[in-house]
């Protein structure tokens, strides 16, 4: 079992250290991402907290068998389009 997979079975039984460990591991990379889509601080924190509510909310969707870094960032790709298209409506 790798570093992701026990902290996401850890996440399941709501352990908040293992959210925090998850945070501390991939923040950086999912502010790089959502930077390229939009430089204003404001949104980038907005979807990257929604990123890691929806991790909290839901750990087994993010258990799946893929790498967890790649879940994390199709998460923000959609997240990102959500909020593209509520600033549109």
């Amino acid at each position: 079992m790798t570093t992701d997979e026990r902290l996401i079975f850890r996440l399941c039984n709501k352990d908040r250290q293992s959210l925090e460990e998850i945070y501390n591991r991939y923040e950086k990379l999912l502010w790089n991402i959502v930077t390229k889509t939009t430089t204003e601080p404001d949104i980038c924190e907005q979807v990257i907290t929604q990123v890691f509510q929806e991790l909290w909310n839901n750990p087994q969707d993010f258990n799946n068998g893929r790498k967890l870094s790649s879940l994390l960032i199709e998460c923000c790709k959609s997240q990102l389009s959500l909020f593209s298209m509520s600033k549109t409506s």
